[in-house]
């Protein structure tokens, strides 16, 4: 493989494109000290891929693009093209040519091209690998080095030998493999954190599972005990069944023996049937009435109570909305109060309805057992009571079981109740830790949000002036062209390079006349023909210069030598009269005086072609132009061209040019800035957002947490509630049970005795069933009034869940309802309505009670 052609354009000191061939076998570059031989080896070895500033002898990148000279303005790009024969294919592409560019802007942007196709530089270096010319696979030996290669020691040369083998691109690949790898590592790192995170936010769900299980456990242990029960009381009910028609089988042969007897007995006691329960019925009647306006004095003082707030609540928004949110949280938090207290009181007095009622079923039936005992014979009541002692001892039995099993039931809740109420302690500390955490976090991205905003706006503000600098450029260039085309062919190129050589000929009259932009084309009207003239130091020196130009049969250039007297300029005393400026006043501070004189000092500047004319017309020795570039003169007139095309206007497109340079230097250095700034602070934003999101997920993963713990907690607590007073019913159950016991007893040894204790004890049956039947009474009054009760709470809980709602609702809506003072009148009267009817059913309660 050998190199066919080396081009530079813009590379250190080579300004114009070069390029240079390369035959087979050794090639020599020769010249002085200083004429770029070295340069030649740094653009071969910066366009195969070096990065390393040193080895190119600059102290940065941009070094190498050519800086300008005195003559010769700076370059905005360094490019060199390096050819390679590859006939032998020892570069790996199917081509016999192998050429690589790299490009270089002043704004540090880089281009790579293999054969014209843009690709990295990577690209390069892989493909010079692969070939065995890499960035670490070719030796350029510069001066004084080849003593140091001679002299090197064993390692040295084995690395070059290494290099030669083609060993450090597979070293290279090696390293950047490892690099790779060490990226893969720091993502899996994040992966295991994102795998945390995401198991310590599988155990709460694992918990709501659990939860969910032990739900369905005591579900089906609740339905396997109602089933339980229900059994019992069919068995209940088919023992009484039997019972009923062993009697009824008894009193039917007893009724035929005794009918007789019986039938006055029948008759009086019919009579004192009808009494009774004609008396009985008004007492239940009574009763119930009194119960059902106990509940309904409840109901209409809740009704009363929630009238009056809801009047108070109103008046207070009619009065002023601004403390109506204060009083209507307040009220929340008093409502949820007694919500909490009224579902309390709930649980309680269901309980204690429950527990009457069990109390009156249970004298019921022992009031039903001792009518149908005192029917019996002695042996048969005796046999009954002996089925009923057994029936208590396994009721006593039973429940001795429940309760053990309730026992253990009950401390099994409360070993889980403490252990959740550890659990949202610990919860409820890292709630409060996880809360500042994400305040913290807040703060850092709404102050991240800020900056990426600010950065934002100035990244617009920078690409619309960059944008601007870009067109104003463009413009200025393509005016440049325009006029530098316009005026291409008036001059000959080599007169004006012979003319320009003299001693004392140093460039055109505009570049010494500091013509500013505005008053380009005005100068260039006033100049005539001699605004493409060459400026000499004196009148001599031109007259040598235009003698050698004739001498060598050149032409077609002007050249001026004189002087003007800048103390006398008509153009002046002209201007004072009319009150218009003298075209030499409006130069430049670096004009030549003395030139500007003696060309324009006959020349006054005006804005119209009407005073133009007059001027001329009283003074004919002066000249007027417009700065449009018209000229108006004694002999006549001179429009201005279309495309205002003169050295004049060249000379201040070049310098507008040069403007636009410049400030699209500094737009494009300050796009990059603010690109880089925006870069930086979207970055900051979008970590800081992350951060926040993840202290989000935790504190919304422990409060969800929370939450089932406290669902949970409550359930245990109701559980234990349940359990505490399905304990107390089976010890009054119990107790009750016991007491009949003992009394079945006694009266089974009373019946069993001689027949005065038989007497005494069907007395004391009758006693007793007078006695139960009392209690009776007083045990269905006691339920009729535990339901009352739990009927009237239930309605408190009804108004009052009704009532929060309208509070959260009202809480939560967007805007505030009007009040019409119609509603607080018709709260008022129904808070009166109510209070007169609460009072009017005191009174028929008390009156009911009295007639009982």
């Amino acid at each position: 493989m050998q190199l066919r052609t080396l081009s530079l354009v813009g590379f250190k000191s080579f300004a114009d494109r070069t390029r240079l061939h390369f035959d087979s076998g050794v090639n020599v570059v020769v010249g002085p000290n200083g004429s770029g031989k070295s340069n030649l080896l740094d653009a071969l070895a910066w366009v195969m891929g070096t990065q390393a500033t040193k080895s190119l002898r600059t102290e940065s990148m941009g070094d190498v693009i050519f800086a300008g000279t005195a003559t010769r303005p700076a370059m905005q790009r360094a490019e060199v093209n390096l050819t390679f024969d590859n006939t032998d294919n020892f570069i790996p592409l199917d081509f016999p040519e192998v050429t690589i560019t790299r490009r270089l802007y002043r704004d540090g942007t880089s281009e790579y091209e293999i054969n014209g196709t843009t690709c990295r530089l990577l690209d390069i270096q892989e493909l010079l690998s692969d070939g065995g010319v890499g960035r670490h696979q070719h030796v350029l030996v510069g001066q004084g080095e080849i003593g140091d290669i001679l002299n090197a020691r064993a390692d040295e040369h084995r690395l070059v030998i290494e290099e030669a083998a083609g060993i450090t691109k597979h070293r290279s690949r090696r390293d950047r493999a490892l690099r790779r790898l060490e990226k893969t590592g720091v993502d899996i790192d994040r992966l295991r954190d994102m795998l945390a995170q995401n198991q310590r936010r599988l155990r709460p769900l694992k918990r709501q599972a659990n939860a969910a299980e032990r739900y369905d456990a005591v579900r089906a242990e609740a339905r396997a005990l109602r089933l339980w029960l229900g059994g019992e009381e069919l068995r209940r009910i088919r023992t009484r069944t039997t019972t009923a028609t062993t009697e009824r089988d008894g009193l039917t042969v007893r009724l035929g023996a005794n009918v007789e007897e019986r039938s006055g007995l029948t008759d009086l006691l019919e009579s004192l049937r009808g009494e009774s329960g004609e008396f009985g019925k008004a007492l239940e009647r009574d009763t119930a009435a009194a119960a059902r306006l106990e509940t309904v004095i409840e109901r209409l003082q809740r009704i009363s109570g929630i009238a009056r707030e809801r009047r108070r609540s109103l008046s207070d928004r009619h009065e002023g909305a601004a403390a109506r949110r204060s009083d209507l949280e307040a009220e929340s938090g008093t409502v949820r109060e007694e919500l909490s207290e009224a579902a309390t009181q709930s649980t309680a007095a269901e309980s204690l309805a429950e527990r009457r009622g069990v109390a009156l079923r249970a004298l019921e039936d022992e009031e039903r057992a001792l009518a149908e005992q005192l029917q019996m014979p002695a042996e048969g009541l005796i046999a009954t009571l002996r089925g009923d002692l057994r029936a208590l001892e396994t009721a006593a039995e039973r429940d001795r079981l429940e309760s053990e099993s309730t026992e253990r039931r009950r401390e099994t809740v409360t070993d889980r109740l403490e252990h959740e109420r550890a659990e949202m302690n610990e919860l409820q500390s890292r709630i409060h830790s996880l809360d500042a955490e994400a305040g913290g976090a807040t703060d850092i991205y709404r102050s991240a949000a800020k900056s990426r905003t600010e950065a934002e706006e100035a990244l617009d503000r920078a690409t619309q002036s960059h944008n601007a600098a870009e067109v104003d450029l463009a413009r200025a260039v393509a005016r440049h062209e325009a006029i530098e085309a316009a005026l291409s062919g008036v001059l000959d190129p080599e007169a004006t390079e012979k003319a320009l050589s003299h001693d004392g000929v140093s460039g055109t009259i505009v570049s010494r006349l500091d013509v500013p932009s505005d008053l380009a084309n005005a100068v260039d009207a006033a100049l005539g023909a001699w605004r493409t003239a060459l400026a000499a130091t004196d009148r001599d020196t031109a007259a040598d210069a235009v003698h050698d130009l004739k001498a060598e049969g050149l032409g077609g250039i002007g050249l001026i030598g004189v002087a003007g007297d800048t103390s006398s300029v008509p153009a002046r005393q002209a201007g004072k009269r009319w009150g218009v400026p003298a075209l030499v006043d409006l130069l430049g501070p670096a004009a030549d005086q003395a030139l500007a004189c003696a060309l324009l000092g006959d020349v006054i500047v005006v804005e119209g072609w009407s005073a133009a004319i007059r001027i001329v017309d009283e003074m004919p020795g002066i000249r007027v132009v417009t700065p449009e570039g018209d000229l108006v003169g004694a002999e006549g007139f001179i429009l201005a061209s279309v495309d205002g095309a003169g050295p004049a206007a060249l000379e201040a497109a070049a310098v507008a040019v040069e403007d636009a340079e410049r400030s699209g230097a500094r737009a494009r250095s300050s796009f990059t800035t603010a690109q880089r700034e925006y870069q930086t602070a979207h970055q900051a934003e979008r970590d800081a957002a992350e951060d926040l999101e993840a202290v989000e997920g935790r504190l919304t993963g422990s409060t969800e947490a929370l939450v089932v713990f406290g669902r949970s907690t409550a359930e245990a607590e109701s559980e234990i509630s349940r359990i505490e007073d399905r304990t107390r019913a089976l010890h009054e159950a119990a107790s009750l049970r016991n007491e009949r016991l003992s009394q079945l007893q006694d009266r089974i040894a009373d019946l069993e005795g001689e027949e005065a204790e038989r007497h005494e004890a069907w007395e004391a049956l009758n006693r007793r069933r007078e006695d139960v039947a009392r209690r009776r009474e007083e045990a269905r009054q006691l339920r009729e009034e535990a339901a009352a009760a739990h009927a009237g709470i239930e309605e408190r809980r009804r108004l009052l869940t009704a009532r929060l709602s309208t509070i959260d609702a009202e809480l939560t809506s967007p805007e505030d309802v009007e009040i019409d003072p119609a509603v607080i009148e018709s709260l008022r009267v129904i808070e009166g309505h109510s209070h007169e009817t609460v009072v009017s059913a005191r009174s028929h309660v008390e009156a009911l009670r009295a007639r009982q």
